[in-house]
């Protein structure tokens, strides 16, 4: 062989291999990208387009990335013609579902709703991390409710930082290769998640000690991983507090290094410690210094910090003298640097005074702990830290969900606020609710008649009327005459007719054989009108009555 052929015959192989490495890669890419985006479809029932469906005895494996990690989870179907919302999972008590995905930020969307009855959906994540409060919703109502998350890891992304974590956080949520989600509440229901990568968000980083942290064991709770209910998708909230820990230690441990390492230039970096710090003659004597450290490098880094006031302990009244007098010191500090305070001392010394002789209420007293707080306080103090945002730092309060409410430090919500119901939402997916039409209906049962109403292309001129088919796709079409309903598509047998008002309550049903009309009597208002033929839904009318 002479050179020329041996090269020809080493340049083709470079070129075969070259295109191997391509096509790895590509397909590793191709991987990658489908590791990072996700749609899934929770129920047994069709699956809709793009989805992965998602049953009730979905477990999670490694080799699979997703499923429960526990809860006695079921599927329900309604039987609608849409394939995402038509079924849905459900559990009495938590269902934990977990994906496997990168470090790196997630807006994450949870269809949620049940086709007939009232739901009630609650999610927290990762280590109880507060996203999705009692979302209520009104049967046939739908809603899809998108959060954002960071998925964190103790070394940064680009390999630069490893931070030290404790042994007790070990078994942290936070600090796994998933996101978990725990949905509970009194009627969940999940009609789907879809995740998707979007490390362009805003991020919140929080750094502290246990007043902040996200506790791991209810009912112990951090303010910080209440936050995240209040926020929209916009924004994700990366909580890197941990108990025990002063400004000192955190700084020390890499986790503010980590944070640096990570930040965009534009996010926010809370900063709270004096608690533990007050405990050491050092850590008081190089308060401000310390302090002084991380608002200038976060600053360096083109993020935006944020001091926020220890809040007291509860015999603390004096914000002056409360935890040592530090929370005095960092506002001065914050006068003195030009950075924001967020005074929460203030506020947790407020709500004490306001709650009278359910002060301890705030605090773990049921385990005779007076600084650190319960689920209750938790939720007031992350409620009174959202006023201070909205005051002092207007392009964070930007970030803010819409249906957030205002608060009042010194009026603070019943002790039972986390766990009262909601007033349902009823507007949204299959069913377009008109708030005005919660009337009442009286309904007569069907009888039996040969009359034929007139041709469906005929106006309809009497006091109730038939709107727009909400399953426009079904064979079956129906109208309103009068008080006359109207089935055209029947394919025989009985059928069976329930009537709705605008909230979702079921107010009627019963069965009619074929050729039978249902003489209705409705008060003014707006009706929906189901009809089925066993477990298959046939059509869905809205009637109207002016």
């Amino acid at each position: 062989m002479d050179y020329k052929t041996e090269i020809k015959g080493y340049d083709t192989l470079v070129k075969t291999a070259t295109m191997v490495t391509v096509a790895a890669l590509l397909a590793a890419f191709s991987m990658a990208d489908a590791a990072e985006n996700y749609k899934f479809d929770f129920g047994e029932g069709p699956v809709a387009a793009g989805y992965t469906q998602v049953k009730a005895n979905t477990k999670y494996s490694d080799s699979q990335g997703y499923g429960f990690e526990s809860g006695t989870v079921s599927s329900i179907d309604r039987l609608w013609d849409d394939d995402l919302t038509t079924d849905f999972l459900t559990a009495k008590g938590d269902m934990v579902f977990s994906v496997a995905l990168p470090q790196g930020n997630y807006e994450v969307t949870f269809i949620l709703g049940d086709g007939e009855n009232e739901s009630e959906t609650t999610v927290w994540a990762e280590n109880r991390k507060l996203m999705l409060d009692r979302i209520t919703l009104a049967g046939g109502v739908f809603s899809r409710q998108t959060v954002s998350l960071r998925r964190m890891e103790t070394r940064s992304m680009d390999g630069s930082v490893t931070m030290s974590i404790k042994d007790r956080e070990k078994d942290y949520r936070t600090w796994d290769k998933k996101l978990t989600f725990v949905i509970s509440g009194k009627a969940p229901a999940v009609a789907g998640i879809e995740i998707k990568r979007n490390d362009n968000v805003t991020t919140l980083w929080l750094c502290g000690n246990s007043t902040v942290v996200d506790q791991i064991m209810a009912p112990w709770a951090g303010w910080g991983q209440m936050a995240p209910g209040f926020f929209k998708s916009s924004l994700a909230i990366a909580n890197y507090a941990e108990s025990g820990l002063t400004a000192s230690g955190f700084y020390s441990m890499k986790r503010l290094a980590k944070i640096l390492a990570e930040v965009k230039k534009g996010d926010f970096v809370t900063v709270q410690f004096a608690h533990n710090d007050q405990k050491n003659q050092n850590d008081v004597n190089n308060y401000e210094a310390t302090l002084t450290k991380y608002a200038n490098e976060i600053k360096a880094k083109g993020a935006i910090p944020l001091f926020v006031t220890s809040t007291a302990r509860q015999n603390e009244t004096d914000p002056k003298t409360a935890v040592g007098g530090l929370p005095e010191r960092m506002r001065a500090l914050g006068k003195k640097l030009g950075v924001t305070v967020l005074d929460l001392n203030q506020h947790s010394i407020t709500l004490g005074k306001a709650l009278g002789g359910n002060k301890e209420k705030m605090y773990m007293y049921t385990a005779s702990d007076k600084t650190h707080f319960c689920e209750y306080g938790a939720y007031e103090l992350a409620r009174a830290n959202i006023e201070e945002i909205k005051a002092k730092v207007p392009e964070l309060a930007k970030h803010l969900r819409d249906d957030h409410e205002v608060f009042d430090s010194s009026k603070p919500d019943p002790l039972d606020v986390l766990t009262r119901a909601k007033t349902p939402i009823t507007e949204g997916g299959l069913i377009q609710v008109e708030p005005e039409s919660s009337s009442s209906a009286e309904i007569a049962g069907p009888e039996s008649s040969s009359a034929e109403g007139p041709s469906s292309g005929e106006e309809v001129t009497e006091g109730i009327i038939a709107a727009e088919s909400m399953t426009p796709y079904n064979a079956i079409s129906g109208r309103i005459d009068g008080s006359t309903l109207h089935l055209e598509g029947i394919d025989g047998g009985a059928h069976d007719i329930s009537v709705f008002d605008m909230q979702g309550h079921r107010i009627a049903e019963f069965r009619a054989m074929q050729g039978n009309e249902l003489h209705i009597t409705l008060r003014q208002g707006a009706y929906l009108v189901k009809v089925a033929q066993g477990n298959r839904t046939l059509g869905f009318f809205k009637a109207v009555r002016h």
